[in-house]
């Protein structure tokens, strides 16, 4: 079985990842990490989103993988999901970040 978790970066990465790991464990899955950039100049945040979970997965002995796209977000976690065949995706959208794209969609 397969998870995906789409980071929103390193901030939501950290705030996440005990979680995302400890259900990917209790699962017995292997851990897929998405960072979705628009430009290839933000990369460094998807790397260092991506590296938080590595790290957590090393320690929890569980397997991850990194992937780090640029495009359109929605797009690249269908792509990524289906590619790789996951069972759960699990979104890591900061409630801030949410909440500004809510209220900015009825302004």
């Amino acid at each position: 079985m397969k998870i995906l978790f789409a980071t929103a970066g390193p901030e939501t990465a950290q705030e996440n990842a005990d979680y995302v790991v400890s259900i990917t464990k209790r699962l017995g899955a292997e851990l897929i990490v998405l960072h979705v950039v628009h430009e290839k100049d933000e990369n460094d945040k998807g790397d260092k989103a991506l590296r938080i979970l590595f790290e957590r997965g090393k320690k929890a002995r569980v397997q991850v993988t990194g992937v780090l796209q640029t495009g359109d977000i929605i797009s690249q976690i269908i792509k990524v999901a289906e590619l790789e065949s996951v069972a759960i995706i699990i979104m890591g959208a900061s409630k801030e970040k949410l909440l500004n794209q809510w209220l900015s969609s009825y302004t």
